[in-house]
């Protein structure tokens, strides 16, 4: 059976906005996202809008594979700082083979907690409806994802690196009852994480 190329989800429901692995919120401080390599993050270079795009296609590996150019967009809560900082924002998706991809029961909630130098956890959840030859939802719980900030991302931009996170069918008739979701993304100006 030829492979049906389509996806869309992120959550970065990716993910999308940045990440760690295993760092609690009592040992991680406060963090922000900031135009500039300093710590604090000073008044005026804090980012409250995230605007990031996928690298490449993020991809839904299944019995088919479901592969989609990725946006998010999003703002800050609590004034660009927190413990962890939330960011609450949309996904869209553009997707090859005919297929589409739609978050829904938005808007996704990510949430970026400083674990390093220029190094983040990202978490977050969300709901995708795929729509390609199969109709089907898949949500992504707990997905988690690792966020380089400037200095230390290859692009010297930044980047969030969601990978083999498992997503789970939620409706549809003849789907996959899991997945494999991976996303990389980076925001459209340099961004460091910052405290």
């Amino acid at each position: 059976m030829k492979p049906i190329k389509m996806f869309g989800l992120a959550a970065l429901a990716t993910l999308v906005a940045t990440g760690c692995v295993g760092a609690s919120s009592a040992l991680a401080g406060q963090t922000s996202l900031c135009e500039a390599d300093e710590s604090p993050c000073m008044a005026g270079n804090t980012i409250t809008h995230v605007h990031e795009e996928s690298i490449g296609h993020a991809s839904l590996l299944s019995f088919v594979t479901v592969e989609c150019e990725t946006l998010f967009l999003g703002d800050t809560l609590n004034s660009g700082l927190g413990s962890p900082l939330i960011v609450h924002g949309k996904f869209s998706y553009t997707c090859l083979e005919d297929c589409n991809a739609e978050e829904e029961n938005g808007p996704a909630e990510i949430k970026v907690l400083k674990a390093g130098n220029e190094l983040a956890i990202v978490t977050g959840e969300g709901l995708v409806h795929v729509i390609c030859g199969l109709n089907c939802r898949y949500n992504g719980v707990n997905l988690e994802a690792h966020a380089l900030g400037a200095l230390t991302a290859a692009n010297e931009t930044g980047e969030v690196v969601l990978n083999e996170q498992e997503i789970n069918k939620e409706s549809g008739v003849f789907c996959p009852s899991t997945g494999d979701l991976d996303i990389e993304t980076e925001p459209l100006v340099k961004t460091y994480i910052s405290s």
